[in-house]
């Protein structure tokens, strides 16, 4: 019977001792190691290190604190969304003073300001969710994102509050 991990183990013993001999050029001191300098190893014999592992990935405590930081501030940034599409829909109370004498109203204006508030504001959530998590996936910093995201829907919110104002014009 032939055993299958006798292969793979010679691989890695191949691949060892030719990071353990060093430099092919029998150690001229020329730093190049016998290579051109194009070449994709290193003078010590080692590959260079690139993509996913030449990164300095966030290590010990402040790993954990940007996992921590971005969690709390993502559950903020779902509250205050949350709680910003609601105001924004009762932003629609202030048109019930369109009955006053002399007061005119831009009820299409209002109306869609009111409908497409909500939605901008969960938009917002949604894209500091994904962007957020793909960073934290990759090991990148991530808490910034959800601050900028909660930045937004207070945007979004002051916004909507004044198309709402504009849309209401007050006579008397």
């Amino acid at each position: 019977m032939v055993d299958p991990w006798a292969a793979v183990g010679s691989v890695i013993d191949v691949r060892t001792a030719a990071r353990a001999r060093g430099p092919v050029d029998g150690g001229t001191g020329d730093g190049a190691g016998g290579r051109s300098a194009g070449s994709s190893v290193s003078a010590s014999g080692v590959p260079p290190r690139t993509g996913r592992e030449a990164r300095h990935p966030l290590t010990g405590g402040r790993r954990v604190a940007d996992v921590v930081a971005t969690v709390v501030l993502l559950v903020v940034l779902a509250l205050e969304a949350l709680a910003a599409g609601w105001a924004i829909r009762l932003l629609s109370l202030q048109f019930s003073s369109c009955a006053a004498p002399g007061n005119s109203c831009n009820a299409a204006l209002g109306g869609a300001v009111v409908s497409v508030g909500p939605v901008l504001g969960g938009v917002v959530l949604v894209l500091a969710l994904v962007v957020a998590l793909s960073r934290m996936v990759r090991r990148r910093l991530a808490w910034p994102i959800p601050v900028v995201g909660i930045t937004a829907v207070v945007v979004v919110f002051f916004a909507c509050r004044l198309l709402v104002d504009a849309a209401i014009t007050r006579g008397i």
